[in-house]
């Protein structure tokens, strides 16, 4: 005989209004999560959605794909990241000196190249 042990995570965010939310909640039956549940709640009303776990990764995936049209990929985020180390650089006047990435010395290249693999050691042909 065995005994099944249901565990059920719940996250609820509040949005900016009081009265409306978002709940997560993953039910895992033997350390195994077999359903998830995404509510809308709005007053007294709500909508809940139960996903399997392959339906939810499917929902996670076109949110993210979702994401990526509209506001845009990592290339958004990397032009934000240099346009903020040039501005902390241009306003830095005593660091005019140093470099914003400095070059590898001698010393770690020559490691890099001693760790490359060896084409004989792990080729299958």
């Amino acid at each position: 005989m065995e005994i099944e042990k249901t565990r059920e995570t719940s996250w609820k965010i509040r949005l900016k209004k009081d009265n409306e939310n978002i709940e997560l909640t993953s039910v895992e039956i033997s350390g195994e999560v077999r359903l998830i549940k995404l509510s809308l709640i709005k007053d007294d009303n709500s909508l809940v959605v139960e996903m399997n776990k392959e339906e939810f990764f499917n929902f996670l995936s076109l949110i993210g794909a979702f994401k990526d049209v509209v506001i845009g990929g990592e290339s958004f985020i990397l032009e934000e990241e240099l346009n903020s180390h040039e501005i902390q650089k241009n306003s830095d006047d005593q660091n005019d000196n140093e470099d914003l990435y400095p070059l590898k010395s001698e010393s770690s290249e020559k490691l890099i190249k001693e760790e490359e693999l060896n084409p004989e050691e792990w080729d299958p042909w």
